[in-house]
């Protein structure tokens, strides 16, 4: 025993001190113990090929994750109120409500683009603005923030130090047909600013957007090519384009151009192609004055009336731009930007619902060809798309209802005037709830959100409406069968709303708890949202029928 103290006492120091560390190494090398040191990732991936395979993923697991509240982000409108009157349904207290941005704010937002563009290359910067009489407003708006920015360009250079050159500028306007301002792309500041205030007016109300954008590429694509600069479009108009179904065509042009589109405009109102609201243009050729959505490629939301009157209107700002620009920009890249006007009829007082909800119901920004497969792939999915597209159905908001027993023959002319209200409506009604109905066995199979919302909405309004209408039919015909007053001084029959059609017959009151039960679930599984809000002003008006005596 001295002796080996004595042999240990004269070790080297170092050496003591190797053996120390190599026995921590050793007493530490657990499966959790990671070292700091280069060959941890190859230690760690070796490990792994000797460990036994985890157990299978879920099925939902295996699905590629897709952050649609971030894709939605992107499209999401940027707005504020000028007039300081645009109303939330709810959380908002009655004021406007999301992020905000005017039309200058949305042009000084272009200068970030143009600094990453022209730190990057060389870029040719495109204004591409709507000259027709509605978007008057917008226009003048952009005429003024776009010169403050170029003035300051000017003054201050181009941003990070960027020589004038970097930056060339066209200025191309558009209504009925192109007209370009400022042709030849310059890097003169000043010929650019002068510029601005000559874009011409257009009263027609005709809007080639989309032409107008693909003249655009084909003109100034080649330039592009040739003197190797990036290309940037960025579109100006409160209006969808009349030619908005080119889009798929102009996307192609645009993604073998190489270029990089944004627009500037205002809200589509959900689920229509025009608001109800009076518009500033009118148009010798029968369409619609003023194209302004829908949000998805095609509408997804029912035309039919409401049967409550209410002080609420149908219009609502559906937190998204029109589809074909937002597809345009959201292809390429770029970014739909929106902005709201001082004076413009729409969006004005339109209903506005929490950017943070609406981003969880983006639009599906889908080529015109995978659009229809999936329509074709689910019955409830197609159901919708044929009955959004019918045209409007009144709602039978005040129909007859009181019957005084004089005669017979009185009682039944004043019923069979009655049952001709509903036999108007009846086949109207029905073009929209039979492919709604046709489709319902494939309704679980829908995993979109916004699909599900405006599915379970639209056959649940499809189907309040037809019980009432079907009912209020039948429950005249039960009269004119013959009815006796549980009092002999009554004479006075009156339907009035209930919420039952069992005196209706079986198949009537299994159609009212049909509509009642979408409806419901419209409002439990999508809250504070458009679709909610119209579940909920269905449901004010009782879906069924009663006689009351008097």
């Amino acid at each position: 025993m001295p002796c080996r103290l004595e042999s240990w006492a004269k070790a080297p120091f170092g050496w003591i001190c190797t053996a120390l560390l190599c026995l921590t190494l050793i007493a530490g090398c657990g499966d959790n113990v990671e070292f700091n040191n280069p060959f941890a990732k190859e230690k760690k991936q070796t490990t792994a090929e000797n460990t036994k395979p985890a157990a299978p993923a879920k099925k939902e697991d295996q699905k590629p994750k897709v952050d649609k509240e971030e894709l939605a982000r992107q499209q999401m409108i940027k707005t504020t109120s000028l007039r300081g009157n645009g109303t939330s349904r709810f959380g908002g207290g009655g004021k406007s409500v999301g992020a905000n941005a005017t039309v200058g704010d949305n042009v000084f937002r272009m200068q970030k683009e143009i600094a990453s563009s022209v730190d990057f290359a060389p870029t040719m910067l495109i204004w591409v603005i709507d000259s027709t009489v509605s978007a008057t407003e917008l226009r003048d708006d952009w005429a003024k923030a776009t010169k403050q920015l170029y003035t300051e360009f000017a003054k201050d250079g181009l941003p990070g130090g960027k020589s004038p050159e970097s930056l060339s500028t066209a200025i191309v306007s558009f209504g009925e047909k192109t007209n370009f301002v400022l042709e030849q792309p310059t890097s003169d500041l000043q010929e650019v600013i002068a510029s601005i205030d000559k874009v011409p007016g257009d009263s027609s109300g005709k809007e080639a957007t989309f032409a107008t954008i693909s003249e655009v590429f084909d003109k100034y694509g080649d330039l592009k090519s040739k003197q190797q600069r990036e290309l940037m479009v960025v579109v100006v108009t409160d209006e969808a384009g009349d030619d908005w179904n080119m889009v798929d065509s102009v996307v192609e042009k645009a993604n073998s151009t190489g270029v990089r589109l944004y627009a500037i405009g205002v809200p589509a109102p959900m689920g229509r192609m025009t608001a109800e609201v009076p518009m500033a243009e009118n148009r010798s050729d029968g369409l619609p004055a003023m194209l302004q959505g829908p949000e998805t490629r095609y509408s997804q939301r029912i035309n039919m009336k409401f049967s409550s009157g209410g002080f609420g209107g149908e219009d609502v700002d559906s937190g998204y731009g029109p589809f074909g620009l937002s597809y345009l920009a959201y292809q390429t890249r770029g970014e739909f930007l929106v902005s709201r006007l001082r004076s413009a009829p729409w969006p004005g007082n339109a209903m506005r619902f929490d950017d943070s909800v609406m981003r969880k119901y983006p639009p599906q920004y889908l080529t015109e060809q995978k659009y229809q497969a999936m329509l074709a792939e689910n019955k409830a999915l197609y159901g919708l798309d044929r009955a959004a597209r019918l045209a409007q159905v009144e709602a039978m908001a005040y129909p007859s209802s009181q019957f005084v027993v004089e005669d017979e023959a009185r009682l039944k002319n004043a019923l069979d005037g009655a049952q001709r209200i509903a036999a108007r409506l009846e086949p109207l009604v029905n073009g929209i709830y039979d492919p709604l109905a046709a489709g319902e066995k494939d309704r679980d199979n829908i995993e979109d959100k916004r699909w599900q919302a405006s599915y379970d909405l639209a056959l649940g309004r499809a189907a309040a409406n037809k019980a009432r209408v079907d009912g209020y039919n039948q429950m005249l015909a039960i009269l004119k069968g013959g009815r006796k007053f549980e009092d002999p001084a009554h004479n006075t029959w009156k339907l009035e709303p209930a919420d039952s059609l069992e005196e209706a017959g079986s198949r009537l009151e299994k159609m009212r708890l049909q509509a009642t039960e979408y409806l419901e679930r419209v409002i439990k599984e999508h809250p504070d949202t458009p679709w909610a809000y119209f579940a909920e002003r269905e449901l004010e008006m009782p879906i069924g029928w009663k006689w009351a005596e008097y």
